[in-house]
């Protein structure tokens, strides 16, 4: 259940018409099936506080406030959060580029800008996250559209000198490396499985790390996990001398 960013208000009675809001809306299923609140990811807060956090939520949580919730003042939190620039700030960067300001735009030049009938516009600005989740082009679904080949096998391309099947002490700490065109995934421990960063997962717990007890029992989990052929498989244990690694293959 990745999360890019929490959501702030300025006062209590936005935190109340938003957590309303909230309420209203229908359940959402996961990539597993699973059902879930929007309440779910709503900060509980006492009758005396009066602004801050009040939603965490994974992308695609986020993806349905940005093309649903109708109050202005989550949407300009969306919109920092997934790199919309809306026309305020466009004048605030040309009017720092114009003055030579070096403390803010600083990586802007004159060049990126041009005035259209009165209009700042940039023009070479790329898509913004917050544009294609309107367009239904991002995170439009609980699960990652990334193509690739489940892996069915695979074989260890590093051991340590001396081989060992537990770590000396404690246990195994397992990390994936993806192919570069793949991104990243997180392990969710209720599932037993590594999803993509931009899956909706709902758990109580995720993380880049998972654990074993055994190299046995990881050589068992490799090919339930159904990772991507390709996939570095690292195992460490406490010490500097205990690291396996292993590539998931065809």
């Amino acid at each position: 259940m990745a999360a890019i960013d929490k959501i702030y208000v300025d006062n209590r009675q936005q935190y109340v018409e938003f957590k309303e809001w909230c309420q209203k809306q229908p359940p959402f299923t996961d990539k597993y099936g699973t059902t879930v609140s929007l309440m779910r990811y709503v900060y509980d807060h006492p009758d005396d506080w009066n602004g801050g956090v009040v939603f965490c939520g994974p992308y695609y949580l986020d993806a349905y406030l940005i093309k649903h919730c109708p109050f202005d003042y989550i949407q300009r939190e969306l919109q920092v959060n997934y790199g919309y620039w809306p026309q305020e700030k466009k004048n605030e960067a040309y009017e720092c580029v114009k003055r030579k300001d070096e403390t803010f735009f600083t990586w802007l030049t004159e060049d990126d800008f041009k005035i259209v009938d009165g209009v700042v516009t940039m023009p070479n600005l790329e898509k913004s996250d917050y544009e294609e989740i309107k367009d239904g082009e991002l995170y439009a679904t609980p699960y990652s559209n990334k193509e690739y080949e489940v892996g069915k096998h695979f074989r260890c391309i590093y051991h340590p000198l001396y081989k060992y099947n537990k770590p000396l002490k404690g246990k195994w700490f397992v990390d994936v490396k993806l192919p570069d065109d793949l991104g990243y995934m997180w392990y969710h421990d209720n599932h037993n499985t590594w999803d993509f960063c931009d899956d909706f997962v709902v758990c109580e717990w995720s993380s880049s790390t998972a654990f074993c007890n055994t190299i046995k029992s990881l050589k068992r989990q490799m090919i339930k996990w159904k990772l991507p052929v390709g996939t570095i498989v690292r195992a460490t244990g406490r010490y500097v001398s205990e690291t396996y690694e292993f590539i998931i293959t065809k």
